[in-house]
């Protein structure tokens, strides 16, 4: 009997990686914008004073460009890439990989709306 001397893992194709990762992109405005609101917690600048008005002051830019970077993305470009991964034959995946990326996609716009957009979460940043 024969033994595979080595074992095979799939390989994650290129359009399968570009087809989950429009799909999180919703996810990543989330933690972006999570981020910034953990650095505005006031119990941050108490405990640790001077140091904490310093990093906040050089954070809140780096994390400005960084929703702007995340939202573009999610926005403009998650949605077409994804339909131009959805209409080529050749980039398809199964049907039931798409339907489980337009769930997540979903569900992540459904929570930015809740939790940044209904409770107003920009404005009581910077």
């Amino acid at each position: 009997m024969k033994r595979p001397t080595a074992i095979q893992v799939p390989r994650l194709s290129v359009p399968m990686a570009l087809g989950w990762l429009c799909a999180l992109s919703p996810f990543g405005v989330l933690f972006v914008v999570g981020t910034a609101w953990l650095h505005q917690q006031p119990g941050w600048r108490t405990t640790f004073g001077p140091f904490a008005d310093h990093y906040r002051a050089m954070m809140l830019p780096v994390l400005n460009v960084g929703w702007s970077l995340s939202m573009m993305f999610a926005v403009f470009v998650a949605g077409p890439l994804w339909l131009l991964l959805v209409c080529r034959r050749r980039w398809r995946s199964s049907w039931n990989t798409h339907l489980m990326q337009l769930i997540t996609c979903g569900a992540g716009w459904v929570l930015i709306w809740v939790l940044i957009i209904r409770s107003d979460l920009l404005s009581k940043l910077g």
